[in-house]
């Protein structure tokens, strides 16, 4: 007899209003990423955090803009630290212009 998969808790998509620091972060991004308004960072797989990656960025009018892997890593790095208890299995967008963590994809 097998025993069913534990569920995971749902989790809504509404945007995290910005901090102090997530604001500081984003005015650093803006500056390292001229040409991004949004990030899209997820975690490809849960138990190694750092090597498998998904960022992908976007601009204001929601076209992707090509980014380099270093400053791709740099970017997810610093938003997984300001934002630790999100839960980065699933894709987090970080808005540049405003600094807030939202649960949907760019």
């Amino acid at each position: 007899m097998s025993t069913p998969l534990r569920e995971r808790p749902p989790v809504e998509a509404s945007a995290e209003p910005p901090t102090v620091r997530s604001r500081m972060l984003a005015q650093r991004l803006e500056r390292m990423l001229p040409q991004a308004a949004q990030v899209r960072v997820k975690l490809m797989d849960g138990r190694t955090a750092w090597p498998h990656l998904d960022v992908r960025a976007t601009n204001a009018t929601g076209d992707a803009v090509r980014i380099s892997r270093t400053q791709a890593h740099v970017a997810a790095r610093w938003i997984i630290r300001c934002h630790p208890g999100a839960d980065w299995a699933l894709a987090r967008t970080f808005d540049l212009r405003t600094g807030s963590l939202g649960g949907g994809a760019a």
